[in-house]
Protein backbone atom coordinates (compact mmCIF):
# COMPACT_ATOMS: atom_id res chain seq x y z
CA UNK A 1 0.00 0.00 0.00
CA UNK A 2 1.59 3.58 -0.82
CA UNK A 3 2.40 6.28 1.68
CA UNK A 4 -0.33 8.39 0.71
CA UNK A 5 -3.09 5.71 1.06
CA UNK A 6 -1.61 4.87 4.70
CA UNK A 7 -1.67 8.49 5.48
CA UNK A 8 -5.23 8.75 3.77
CA UNK A 9 -6.08 5.80 6.42
CA UNK A 10 -4.71 7.21 9.60
CA UNK A 11 -6.07 10.62 8.70
CA UNK A 12 -9.62 9.32 8.67
CA UNK A 13 -9.34 7.05 11.28
CA UNK A 14 -8.56 9.95 13.33
CA UNK A 15 -11.10 12.10 12.66
CA UNK A 16 -13.25 9.35 12.42
CA UNK A 17 -12.76 8.09 16.03
CA UNK A 18 -12.99 12.10 17.03
CA UNK A 19 -16.19 12.48 15.86
CA UNK A 20 -17.40 9.67 18.03
CA UNK A 21 -15.73 10.59 21.06
CA UNK A 22 -17.47 14.38 20.24
CA UNK A 23 -20.95 12.10 19.38
CA UNK A 24 -20.85 10.23 22.70
CA UNK A 25 -19.70 13.29 24.49
CA UNK A 26 -22.88 15.36 23.30
CA UNK A 27 -24.95 12.73 24.13
CA UNK A 28 -24.12 11.86 27.67
CA UNK A 29 -24.56 15.75 28.33
CA UNK A 30 -28.14 15.81 26.84
CA UNK A 31 -28.62 12.99 29.02
CA UNK A 32 -27.79 14.65 32.12
CA UNK A 33 -29.50 17.62 31.04
CA UNK A 34 -32.55 15.55 30.47
CA UNK A 35 -31.97 13.74 34.18
CA UNK A 36 -31.63 17.34 35.43
CA UNK A 37 -34.63 18.63 34.35
CA UNK A 38 -36.76 15.53 35.40
CA UNK A 39 -35.04 15.46 39.12
CA UNK A 40 -36.15 19.15 38.78
CA UNK A 41 -39.55 18.62 37.89
CA UNK A 42 -39.90 15.99 40.05
CA UNK A 43 -38.68 18.61 43.66
CA UNK A 44 -40.67 20.94 42.02
CA UNK A 45 -44.29 19.03 41.90
CA UNK A 46 -43.69 18.06 45.30
CA UNK A 47 -46.03 19.77 48.00
CA UNK A 48 -43.99 20.85 50.59
CA UNK A 49 -45.07 20.49 54.56
CA UNK A 50 -43.80 22.24 57.02
CA UNK A 51 -44.69 21.12 60.77
CA UNK A 52 -45.35 23.73 63.67
CA UNK A 53 -46.51 23.91 67.38
CA UNK A 54 -49.43 25.96 69.07
CA UNK A 55 -50.11 26.95 72.68
CA UNK A 56 -52.67 28.74 74.02
CA UNK A 57 -54.12 30.46 77.03
CA UNK A 58 -56.75 32.21 78.77
CA UNK A 59 -56.88 35.05 81.43
CA UNK A 60 -59.71 36.51 82.69
CA UNK A 61 -61.32 38.19 85.69
CA UNK A 62 -64.78 38.43 86.47
CA UNK A 63 -66.42 41.74 87.21
CA UNK A 64 -68.97 42.42 89.93
CA UNK A 65 -71.84 44.80 90.57
CA UNK A 66 -71.59 46.67 93.49
CA UNK A 67 -72.22 44.65 96.54
CA UNK A 68 -72.25 44.58 100.60
CA UNK A 69 -69.50 41.45 100.70
CA UNK A 70 -66.96 41.90 98.89
CA UNK A 71 -63.89 44.65 99.41
CA UNK A 72 -63.01 44.54 95.59
CA UNK A 73 -65.08 44.67 92.17
CA UNK A 74 -62.76 42.18 90.69
CA UNK A 75 -62.12 38.22 91.14
CA UNK A 76 -59.22 36.30 89.49
CA UNK A 77 -59.60 32.91 87.46
CA UNK A 78 -60.00 29.66 89.04
CA UNK A 79 -63.11 30.65 92.13
CA UNK A 80 -66.54 29.95 92.34
CA UNK A 81 -68.79 32.68 91.23
CA UNK A 82 -72.58 34.04 92.26
CA UNK A 83 -73.99 34.40 89.31
CA UNK A 84 -76.04 37.12 90.28
CA UNK A 85 -73.49 39.12 91.11
CA UNK A 86 -71.48 38.92 88.00
CA UNK A 87 -71.60 42.12 86.22
CA UNK A 88 -68.87 41.22 83.11
CA UNK A 89 -65.95 39.17 82.65
CA UNK A 90 -62.57 40.36 80.70
CA UNK A 91 -61.13 37.84 79.31
CA UNK A 92 -57.37 37.96 77.74
CA UNK A 93 -57.16 34.93 74.68
CA UNK A 94 -53.24 34.35 74.43
CA UNK A 95 -52.18 32.09 71.35
CA UNK A 96 -48.49 31.34 70.24
CA UNK A 97 -47.60 29.54 66.74
CA UNK A 98 -43.56 28.15 66.17
CA UNK A 99 -42.68 26.81 62.61
CA UNK A 100 -39.81 24.49 62.39
CA UNK A 101 -38.54 25.84 59.24
CA UNK A 102 -37.54 29.62 58.65
CA UNK A 103 -38.65 31.79 55.56
CA UNK A 104 -41.98 29.99 54.92
CA UNK A 105 -44.99 32.63 53.34
CA UNK A 106 -48.09 31.72 54.94
CA UNK A 107 -51.06 33.33 56.78
CA UNK A 108 -53.47 33.36 59.68
CA UNK A 109 -57.01 33.68 60.24
CA UNK A 110 -58.30 34.34 63.60
CA UNK A 111 -61.87 35.37 65.33
CA UNK A 112 -63.72 35.20 68.47
CA UNK A 113 -67.20 34.44 68.97
CA UNK A 114 -69.54 33.43 71.14
CA UNK A 115 -71.66 30.62 71.32
CA UNK A 116 -74.87 29.95 73.36
CA UNK A 117 -76.33 26.31 73.42
CA UNK A 118 -78.90 25.06 75.64
CA UNK A 119 -79.10 21.10 75.62
CA UNK A 120 -81.52 18.36 76.72
CA UNK A 121 -80.24 17.16 79.99
CA UNK A 122 -80.89 13.60 78.91
CA UNK A 123 -80.44 13.29 75.30
CA UNK A 124 -77.48 16.01 75.66
CA UNK A 125 -79.02 17.10 72.20
CA UNK A 126 -79.35 20.94 71.16
CA UNK A 127 -82.65 22.70 72.52
CA UNK A 128 -81.45 26.20 71.49
CA UNK A 129 -78.37 27.62 69.86
CA UNK A 130 -77.15 31.74 69.78
CA UNK A 131 -74.29 32.87 68.20
CA UNK A 132 -72.60 36.18 68.53
CA UNK A 133 -69.47 37.58 67.07
CA UNK A 134 -67.25 39.26 69.51
CA UNK A 135 -63.83 39.96 67.51
CA UNK A 136 -64.53 40.30 63.66
CA UNK A 137 -62.10 37.79 61.53
CA UNK A 138 -58.69 39.19 61.42
CA UNK A 139 -56.27 37.70 58.31
CA UNK A 140 -52.73 38.18 58.45
CA UNK A 141 -49.93 37.20 56.04
CA UNK A 142 -46.72 36.81 57.23
CA UNK A 143 -43.09 34.99 56.76
CA UNK A 144 -42.19 34.97 60.42
CA UNK A 145 -41.39 31.68 62.07
CA UNK A 146 -43.04 32.79 65.14
CA UNK A 147 -46.45 34.18 65.95
CA UNK A 148 -48.31 35.55 69.05
CA UNK A 149 -52.16 37.01 69.34
CA UNK A 150 -53.07 38.20 72.35
CA UNK A 151 -56.67 39.72 72.29
CA UNK A 152 -58.81 41.20 75.16
CA UNK A 153 -62.78 41.09 75.27
CA UNK A 154 -65.55 42.20 77.17
CA UNK A 155 -68.05 39.10 77.82
CA UNK A 156 -71.53 40.63 78.90
CA UNK A 157 -72.59 37.51 80.65
CA UNK A 158 -75.82 39.55 82.46
CA UNK A 159 -76.70 39.39 78.21
CA UNK A 160 -76.36 35.98 77.61
CA UNK A 161 -77.55 34.42 81.19
CA UNK A 162 -80.78 36.81 80.87
CA UNK A 163 -81.59 35.54 77.26
CA UNK A 164 -80.97 31.77 78.55
CA UNK A 165 -83.23 32.82 81.30
CA UNK A 166 -86.65 34.33 79.86
CA UNK A 167 -86.11 31.04 76.91
CA UNK A 168 -86.18 28.12 79.82
CA UNK A 169 -89.06 30.55 81.50
CA UNK A 170 -91.06 30.75 78.16
CA UNK A 171 -91.02 27.02 77.54
CA UNK A 172 -91.10 26.03 81.39
CA UNK A 173 -87.62 24.06 80.66
CA UNK A 174 -86.95 21.90 83.71
CA UNK A 175 -84.34 19.41 82.37
CA UNK A 176 -82.51 21.94 80.05
CA UNK A 177 -78.14 22.68 80.29
CA UNK A 178 -76.88 25.83 79.03
CA UNK A 179 -73.58 27.12 78.08
CA UNK A 180 -71.54 29.75 76.70
CA UNK A 181 -68.74 29.04 75.01
CA UNK A 182 -66.68 31.92 74.08
CA UNK A 183 -64.16 30.49 71.58
CA UNK A 184 -60.46 31.83 69.45
CA UNK A 185 -60.82 30.61 66.53
CA UNK A 186 -57.15 30.29 64.70
CA UNK A 187 -56.46 28.71 61.32
CA UNK A 188 -53.16 28.75 59.62
CA UNK A 189 -53.13 28.30 56.07
CA UNK A 190 -50.07 27.77 53.61
CA UNK A 191 -49.67 28.80 50.48
CA UNK A 192 -52.36 26.55 48.78
CA UNK A 193 -53.89 25.31 51.64
CA UNK A 194 -57.16 27.39 50.54
CA UNK A 195 -57.06 24.80 47.52
CA UNK A 196 -55.74 21.57 48.62
CA UNK A 197 -57.14 21.57 52.51
CA UNK A 198 -61.03 20.96 52.74
CA UNK A 199 -61.18 19.81 56.23
CA UNK A 200 -61.55 21.85 59.42
CA UNK A 201 -58.17 22.43 60.46
CA UNK A 202 -58.96 25.24 62.75
CA UNK A 203 -57.22 25.21 66.41
CA UNK A 204 -59.99 26.53 68.80
CA UNK A 205 -59.28 27.70 72.55
CA UNK A 206 -62.81 28.00 74.42
CA UNK A 207 -64.01 29.58 77.86
CA UNK A 208 -66.82 27.72 79.05
CA UNK A 209 -69.02 29.63 80.85
CA UNK A 210 -71.92 27.93 82.75
CA UNK A 211 -75.67 29.53 82.47
CA UNK A 212 -78.68 30.07 84.69
CA UNK A 213 -77.02 28.42 87.73
CA UNK A 214 -76.88 30.36 91.36
CA UNK A 215 -72.95 29.50 90.82
CA UNK A 216 -71.06 28.47 88.51
CA UNK A 217 -67.08 27.94 87.82
CA UNK A 218 -65.53 29.12 84.66
CA UNK A 219 -63.24 26.39 82.17
CA UNK A 220 -60.40 26.60 79.75
CA UNK A 221 -60.35 23.89 77.01
CA UNK A 222 -58.77 23.72 73.61
CA UNK A 223 -58.33 20.95 70.78
CA UNK A 224 -54.34 21.32 70.52
CA UNK A 225 -54.18 17.95 71.51
CA UNK A 226 -51.21 16.86 68.43
CA UNK A 227 -49.93 20.45 68.64
CA UNK A 228 -46.46 18.43 68.15
CA UNK A 229 -48.05 16.89 64.62
CA UNK A 230 -49.50 19.35 63.09
CA UNK A 231 -48.13 20.33 59.40
CA UNK A 232 -49.08 23.19 57.40
CA UNK A 233 -48.78 23.09 53.31
CA UNK A 234 -46.29 25.66 52.06
CA UNK A 235 -46.08 25.34 48.81
CA UNK A 236 -47.97 23.52 46.07
CA UNK A 237 -46.84 22.87 42.36
CA UNK A 238 -46.99 25.62 39.60
CA UNK A 239 -48.56 25.16 36.44
CA UNK A 240 -45.40 26.30 35.31
CA UNK A 241 -43.39 23.35 36.77
CA UNK A 242 -44.71 21.16 33.59
CA UNK A 243 -41.83 23.33 31.95
CA UNK A 244 -39.21 21.12 33.30
CA UNK A 245 -40.60 17.64 32.35
CA UNK A 246 -41.26 19.07 28.87
CA UNK A 247 -37.48 20.03 28.40
CA UNK A 248 -36.49 17.07 29.67
CA UNK A 249 -38.69 14.87 27.43
CA UNK A 250 -37.20 16.56 24.35
CA UNK A 251 -33.78 16.16 25.76
CA UNK A 252 -34.40 12.61 26.04
CA UNK A 253 -35.82 12.63 22.54
CA UNK A 254 -32.89 14.33 21.19
CA UNK A 255 -30.94 11.96 22.73
CA UNK A 256 -32.26 9.11 21.24
CA UNK A 257 -32.12 10.92 17.52
CA UNK A 258 -28.20 11.71 18.23
CA UNK A 259 -27.93 7.86 19.46
CA UNK A 260 -29.45 6.54 16.31
CA UNK A 261 -27.65 9.16 13.91
CA UNK A 262 -24.15 8.27 15.91
CA UNK A 263 -25.19 4.37 15.43
CA UNK A 264 -25.64 5.10 11.66
CA UNK A 265 -22.78 6.73 11.50
CA UNK A 266 -20.22 4.26 12.83
CA UNK A 267 -21.35 1.96 10.23
CA UNK A 268 -21.55 4.26 7.27
CA UNK A 269 -18.01 5.76 8.08
CA UNK A 270 -15.84 2.45 9.15
CA UNK A 271 -12.82 2.56 7.04
CA UNK A 272 -11.64 -0.90 5.01
CA UNK A 273 -9.03 -0.75 7.51
CA UNK A 274 -11.76 -1.24 10.62
CA UNK A 275 -13.76 -3.90 8.64
CA UNK A 276 -10.28 -5.78 8.14
CA UNK A 277 -9.30 -5.23 11.96
CA UNK A 278 -12.79 -6.09 13.00
CA UNK A 279 -12.88 -9.52 11.21
CA UNK A 280 -9.76 -10.48 11.81
CA UNK A 281 -10.22 -9.72 15.67
CA UNK A 282 -13.73 -11.35 15.19
CA UNK A 283 -12.21 -14.53 13.59
CA UNK A 284 -8.93 -14.50 16.83
CA UNK A 285 -11.32 -14.12 19.24
CA UNK A 286 -13.34 -17.43 17.99
CA UNK A 287 -11.34 -19.67 17.03
CA UNK A 288 -7.75 -18.92 18.24
CA UNK A 289 -7.17 -22.63 19.47
CA UNK A 290 -7.79 -24.40 16.00
CA UNK A 291 -5.67 -20.89 14.46
CA UNK A 292 -1.72 -21.37 14.23
CA UNK A 293 0.13 -18.11 13.39
CA UNK A 294 3.53 -17.88 11.44
CA UNK A 295 5.64 -15.43 11.67
CA UNK A 296 7.87 -16.55 8.66
CA UNK A 297 6.49 -16.50 4.74
CA UNK A 298 5.09 -20.07 3.53
CA UNK A 299 7.26 -21.27 0.50
CA UNK A 300 4.07 -22.00 -1.98
CA UNK A 301 6.30 -23.64 -4.43
CA UNK A 302 4.64 -27.17 -5.89
CA UNK A 303 1.33 -26.45 -4.01
CA UNK A 304 -2.06 -25.84 -5.73
CA UNK A 305 -3.81 -23.07 -4.01
CA UNK A 306 -7.61 -23.37 -3.93
CA UNK A 307 -9.03 -20.30 -2.84
CA UNK A 308 -12.05 -21.05 -0.03
CA UNK A 309 -15.33 -18.24 0.79
CA UNK A 310 -15.54 -18.38 4.46
CA UNK A 311 -13.94 -19.12 6.74
CA UNK A 312 -16.14 -21.61 8.31
CA UNK A 313 -15.18 -23.64 5.25
CA UNK A 314 -11.54 -23.99 6.09
CA UNK A 315 -13.08 -25.25 9.81
CA UNK A 316 -14.25 -28.24 8.04
CA UNK A 317 -11.14 -29.01 5.58
CA UNK A 318 -9.47 -28.45 8.85
CA UNK A 319 -11.36 -31.38 10.21
CA UNK A 320 -11.19 -33.28 6.93
CA UNK A 321 -7.69 -33.27 6.39
CA UNK A 322 -6.56 -32.87 10.37
CA UNK A 323 -4.60 -30.59 9.11
CA UNK A 324 -3.87 -27.05 11.27
CA UNK A 325 -4.69 -23.81 9.93
CA UNK A 326 -2.17 -21.45 9.67
CA UNK A 327 -1.88 -17.84 9.80
CA UNK A 328 0.42 -15.40 8.27
CA UNK A 329 -0.26 -11.74 8.56
CA UNK A 330 1.80 -8.99 6.10
CA UNK A 331 3.85 -6.23 7.64
CA UNK A 332 2.02 -3.21 7.04
CA UNK A 333 -1.00 -5.42 8.88
CA UNK A 334 -3.41 -5.04 5.78
CA UNK A 335 -3.89 -8.24 4.97
CA UNK A 336 -4.31 -11.69 6.58
CA UNK A 337 -3.86 -15.39 5.18
CA UNK A 338 -5.05 -18.18 6.32
CA UNK A 339 -4.09 -21.34 4.85
CA UNK A 340 -4.54 -25.40 5.46
CA UNK A 341 -1.61 -27.58 3.10
CA UNK A 342 -2.43 -31.06 2.82
CA UNK A 343 -0.40 -33.67 1.77
CA UNK A 344 -1.77 -33.77 -1.74
CA UNK A 345 -0.23 -30.89 -2.24
CA UNK A 346 -3.13 -28.88 -2.13
CA UNK A 347 -3.76 -25.17 -0.54
CA UNK A 348 -6.57 -24.84 0.82
CA UNK A 349 -6.65 -20.59 0.97
CA UNK A 350 -8.83 -17.47 2.76
CA UNK A 351 -8.00 -14.20 2.54
CA UNK A 352 -8.81 -10.67 4.43
CA UNK A 353 -7.67 -7.49 2.59
CA UNK A 354 -7.70 -3.76 3.21
CA UNK A 355 -7.77 -3.86 -0.84
CA UNK A 356 -10.55 -6.08 -1.78
CA UNK A 357 -12.66 -4.91 1.02
CA UNK A 358 -12.18 -0.83 0.01
CA UNK A 359 -13.22 -2.43 -3.72
CA UNK A 360 -16.17 -3.66 -2.25
CA UNK A 361 -16.95 -0.41 -0.33
CA UNK A 362 -16.85 1.50 -3.73
CA UNK A 363 -18.78 -0.74 -5.61
CA UNK A 364 -21.68 -0.60 -3.36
Amino acid sequence: MKKNQVDNYFTEDTKRKNNIISSVCVIVIVFIISLAFLFVYIDKNKVQYVKYKEVSDVLYDVYLKNNNFFDTNTVEKDNQYISELIDKIKANFKYNLTLEQKDVNYKYVYRIEANVVVKDKNTKKALYKYNDTLLEKKEISTSDSNISINESIEIDYNKYNDLIIDFIKTYNLTDANSMLNVNLYVDVIGSCDEIENNKNSESITTLEIPLTNKTMAIDITNNLVNNDDNVMICSKPLAINIIFIIISLSAFLLDVILLINLVFYIKSSRSAKTIYEKELKKILNNYRSYIQKVNTKFDLTGYQPLKVDNFTDMLEIRDTTNQPILMVENDKKNSAYFIIPTSTKILYTYSIKVSDIEKEMQEK
